[in-house]
């Protein structure tokens, strides 16, 4: 070996593990950087005209474990739908009010039957008749509190699909781009890993909140489809299209894409999670933001309405108040009217207390004693019709069944079932988010096992690599000694 040849495999080895250096130090750094993958340099020996020379840094490597990748993105996306669709119900039965609450609908409706009862006992107080007309309109008031809470629920999930169709179009566009960038490196023999860094935490981003197929090409490209084959980027992202709507109300509904509100498409076809569609998004968390708007919200907003055509049909039962004739409304009304059974979404949003005992609108609670279409005072004594609408409240037989429950029940039992319903879809849902947590947590500690950073690991590889810096720097030290006795001769 010449001293040339001795100073080329050194300087070559001082830029091998200063590139060693460099990426080991990137590791270190980015720890705990989830979703990092570990990057490892490739070192070669060097060849020159069949003779040794030194060593060559064949490339930078980035770990990877496909399969596990796809499991733990799976997983987040199972958990992001799961949480949304627990948060969701938390605000529902919330405004429905838990059981064993001081301010419930269960309680109005307790404190409406107590001052019927005082009233009936004592109709001639003017103080109970008011509190009487109160509790009733305390009931009203909670009926619509609650549809107001179902609509902003659906509002927030519509603006949730929103922001979640404007995310994933931004990243599948910066997936594109370094996917072109990825191809111009990898044909130059240029280092990739640190923009295959970047598109992982992208794509990781999208399939949180669309269920995804990943296949990558020699060139370094990788295709994204949805879960049902349809494209989602190459060289070229592809954009899916949602309108949201400023405002929703009771009837609006998605229908298959032929009600008022929208649903999602790609390239023209329907996308829609939840959708009749062959291609219809399964998982991930737009599906959740979607069962929120289409299925969670309307399903407790039909069992109020339903509630509430309880309410008004079970005070307007035709002889209940004899100062009333057929077809005229009750103690409660539809928005004044009295209610039609085929206008029953959105009623609980409707119900008001009839504007005849309303003082808060000119009338008299006194007619809570001598009849709503009362045009005299009735006997001061005579409790009849404040003890007959406790009546039918407590009735076993409702005027209009709520989903899922027996029509068998008294009013306050409807209530007290409505709130179980509600309560067992969140706790169902709590159990749904719980298994979600635990096996996404599983599967990412399994990729960081496979993929991510062994800081001992990497401080162990640190020391050889000074020690093999040191080395090479004798070398050369050792090279140049040489080099000078020679000049010297």
């Amino acid at each position: 070996m010449t001293i040339a040849s001795a100073l080329n495999n050194a300087l070559s080895g001082l830029t091998a593990t200063s590139k060693l250096a460099e990426i080991t130090s990137g590791n270190l750094a980015n720890a705990l950087t989830d979703g990092y993958g570990r990057q490892s340099v490739t070192l070669s020996a060097a060849v020159l005209g069949g003779y040794g020379n030194g060593v060559a840094v064949a490339g930078v490597d980035r770990a990877s474990s496909p399969e596990l990748t796809s499991a733990r993105r799976i997983a987040d996306g199972d958990l992001a739908g799961g949480q949304a669709e627990l948060d969701a119900l938390v605000r529902l039965e919330r405004s429905l009010g838990v059981a064993g609450g001081e301010d419930t609908l269960a309680t109005r409706i307790t404190a409406f039957e107590g001052a019927l009862r005082q009233l009936a006992e004592t109709p001639e107080l003017a103080p109970r008749q008011a509190a009487a007309a109160e509790a009733a309109s305390d009931v009203v008031v909670r009926l619509n509190q609650i549809s107001t809470e179902v609509a902003r629920v659906r509002q927030t999930a519509d603006a949730g699909i929103a922001r979640q169709v404007e995310e994933v179009n931004g990243a599948l566009t910066k997936i594109a781009r370094l996917n072109r960038q990825i191809q111009v490196f990898t044909a130059s023999g240029r280092d990739t890993a640190s923009l295959i860094d970047q598109r992982e935490q992208l794509i990781d981003r999208v399939a949180a909140i669309i269920p995804i197929r990943e296949q990558r090409r020699a060139s370094g490209v990788v295709d994204l489809t949805t879960a049902q084959g349809l494209v989602l980027v190459d060289t070229r992202a592809r954009e899916i299209q949602f309108t949201p709507s400023p405002v929703i109300t009771a009837p609006m509904r998605y229908d298959g894409g032929a009600g008022a509100l929208s649903g999602l498409t790609l390239n023209g076809v329907d996308i829609t999670p939840g959708g009749s569609g062959s291609q219809a998004i399964v998982g991930g968390a737009l599906a959740g933001q979607f069962a929120i708007r289409d299925r969670i919200a309307p399903d407790l907003s039909d069992r109020t309405d339903a509630l509430a055509a309880d309410l008004i049909g079970r005070l307007a039962a035709p002889g209940l108040d004899p100062t009333l004739a057929p077809g005229e409304p009750g103690l409660f009304t539809d928005d004044g009217t009295a209610y039609d059974p085929a206008n029953l979404v959105g009623l609980a949003g409707r119900i008001r207390l009839s504007a005849a005992v309303d003082p808060s609108a000119g009338g008299d609670p006194a007619l809570l004693r001598d009849g709503l279409g009362a045009t005299t005072p009735g006997p001061a004594a005579n409790g009849a019709l404040p003890r007959a609408l406790l009546d039918a409240l407590t009735a076993t037989s409702s005027a209009t069944t709520v989903p899922g429950l027996s029509p068998a029940l008294s009013f306050s039992e409807a209530v007290a079932g409505l709130v179980e319903l509600t309560a067992f879809d969140r706790v169902s849902a709590e159990t749904d988010v719980a298994a979600f947590s635990s096996t996404r947590e599983t599967l990412a500690s399994a990729e960081a096992e496979a993929i991510g950073v062994n800081t001992d690991a990497e401080l162990q590889a640190l020391i050889r690599i000074e020690q093999a810096f040191a080395a090479n720097v004798q070398v050369i030290q050792t090279a140049m000694r040489m080099l000078d006795e020679l000049l010297e001769i």
